[in-house]
């Protein structure tokens, strides 16, 4: 997708610096200055100066509605109008902009929303873009805890994406000493000197992620965004930090360098009974915790392990004359005839899934004591056995991501969500090969009020540390929830620690909902910017604001790892 055509593009540059009754905001002056010579200039959109319509410190409403207007009429491609100033909530929290002449407790001497909204519903431009850079001045009123919520359902507009950051404090809008307002001065740093290592080209979701993951980095209040995935897709700047190919790019590692690095490191070290099955030995009499054998083809060796769905064993598998993994399921309701219905169903589905990355479902079979899968038996190290000596390297943790990505990406297109991605289900095999484990625990899409991660006694199945917060109130797994713990399980690789350490479900539901965790470059400085962006992304609160699926994260990764795009 190109820049924005010049001829056919209208930009809106409005601001208020000086008012007669609030707090002077000087920054705003330089916002203007420099938004209004990157849209004009051949580095930016390339705008003809009478295509870019700057207004500085508007008296009245209209002087701020008709430029506006008039740019929404002749605007046939693309329409973006940004603001920056002071805002208003009043009583009943609708938002509004300033004028000149606005005051604190007097909302009418302000300019509604609505009534830019209204404007921008009927233009004609195929893409529309609002950026609303302001704080509250109806903070005197005394801001409900819903004011963000607010704010961002007022500024939704049909057609149009809208980034808002809009906060209650004037600190956080305009930082004292500072040559630009917090949130326009980052925008303007990823427009002039671009995003290193990402694509040619500058989305402004691209752009939006990438100030929110710098303002987070500074502990300051992050953006919100609503809107449309078309216009978010916009191209909205070149990307100044893009570096083609070159012959020193060559020496970038092909894929699979840093996991065969990996293994060669931690394979020696494991002691893990699934390392290989050479090592295998059968249970004493008195550690076996399942019957000696599961229907007449599989004969159960040792214990592997106990995990939240039931135990795992080495078992043998008489009619191929291999060993396998046998592992106990425990289904709540699994006498009654939809519950069984759901089992089945999704048991074969997963079955089917044929990728290098996932571990393998052979077969479900009845044993003496329940339902049994039998899985792959994968040699190697998991992964949360591999970082209890300290993180990997960040290429490492990103290569391991890479991989369990196009795993999941083959699950999601068959429709199943694994709903438990954690470093205990990710194995690393000697010859340094990812495999995600566990998926009989996974979830099919499908509309419905009952799912796999709750189970009849109001349990959920599921790992909390790993859980997307949307998952923790009980809403049924989708996409993004998987996206989510990938994220967990980058931040934790390139860390050693989860984002949020706590042991209580209380807590971790908690903080999850409060906000973004520390960003993982304070607590190992090593971790690059690119990759940083990327997980914060994938982290994000709200399920629309991560990736969209398992191809787009694994395609950031892949440009920042590779260099491939």
């Amino acid at each position: 997708m190109p820049l924005p055509s010049p001829d056919s593009s209208r930009v809106v540059l409005v601001g208020v610096a000086d008012y007669d009754h609030l707090p002077p905001l000087p920054g705003i002056r330089n916002n203007l200055a420099a938004l209004a010579e990157f849209f004009t200039s051949p580095q930016g959109w390339g705008l003809p100066p009478e295509h870019c319509t700057v207004v500085t410190n508007p008296c009245q409403s209209s002087e701020f509605i008709d430029p506006v207007q008039r740019a929404a009429a002749e605007a046939t491609d693309t329409l973006l109008v940004y603001y920056s100033g002071h805002g208003h909530l009043d009583d009943e929290l609708r938002y509004s902009v300033s004028v000149t002449g606005s005051r604190q407790d007097q909302p009418w001497t302000c300019l509604p929303y609505s009534w830019l909204k209204s404007v921008l519903i009927q233009t004609r431009a195929q893409r529309r873009v609002v950026i609303l850079d302001s704080c509250f001045s109806g903070q005197a009123h005394g801001l409900m805890t819903d004011a963000a919520d607010a704010l961002r359902v007022q500024v939704a507009t049909s057609g149009a994406v809208v980034i808002s950051s809009a906060r209650h404090d004037l600190p956080a809008l305009a930082p004292v000493g500072e040559t630009y307002t917090a949130f326009t001065g980052e925008l303007l740093d990823v427009l002039t000197h671009g995003i290193p290592g990402g694509s040619p080209e500058i989305s402004v979701d691209a752009a939006y992620a990438h100030v929110k993951a710098a303002l987070a980095a500074r502990g300051r209040p992050t953006p919100d965004r609503t809107g449309t995935d078309t216009s978010g897709a916009l191209i909205i700047a070149r990307n100044p930090g893009f570096r083609p190919h070159t012959p020193a790019a060559t020496l970038r590692p092909v894929p699979g360098t840093h996991l065969r690095a990996l293994a060669e490191r931690l394979y020696p070290l494991s002691a893990d009974a699934r390392s290989s099955r050479r090592h295998t030995k059968p249970a004493e009499a008195g550690q076996r915790t399942e019957p000696d054998s599961a229907g007449e083809r599989y004969e159960i060796l040792s214990p592997l392990g106990r995990g939240g769905m039931g135990t795992v064993s080495v078992a043998y598998d008489r009619l191929l004359d291999r060993r396998v993994a046998l592992k106990s399921i425990e289904i709540y309701g699994g006498d009654e005839p939809f519950a069984r219905q759901v089992f089945w169903s999704e048991v074969r589905i997963a079955a089917a899934l044929n990728h290098p990355n996932v571990a393998a479902i052979y077969d479900v079979v009845e044993g003496k004591t329940g339902r049994f899968f039998v899985m792959e038996l994968v040699p190697g190290t998991d992964l949360s056995t591999a970082i209890k000596e300290g993180p990997l390297s960040p290429d490492q943790a990103a290569e391991v991501v890479h991989d369990v990505l196009s795993g999941l990406e083959a699950a999601h297109q068959r429709g199943v969500v694994h709903c438990d991605v954690k470093p205990g289900n990710i194995m690393l095999t000697p010859n340094g090969r990812i495999k995600i484990l566990d998926f009989g625990v996974s979830h099919v899409i499908a509309e419905g009020e009952h799912g796999p991660l709750h189970r009849g006694d109001g349990t959920m199945v599921g790992t909390p540390l790993y859980m997307a917060p949307e998952t923790l109130l009980g809403q049924l797994p989708t996409v993004a929830a998987d996206i989510y713990g990938t994220g967990v399980v980058f931040y934790q690789l390139c860390t050693g620690r989860p984002p949020f350490p706590v042991s209580h479900f209380a807590e971790i539901a908690s903080l999850k909902h409060a906000g973004p965790p520390t960003p993982p470059s304070e607590i190992h400085p090593a971790v690059p910017a690119t990759y940083q962006t990327i997980i914060m992304r994938a982290l994000e609160r709200d399920p629309k604001d991560r990736y969209s699926s398992a191809a787009e994260m694994r395609a950031a990764i892949a440009a920042a790892l590779y260099g491939a795009n």
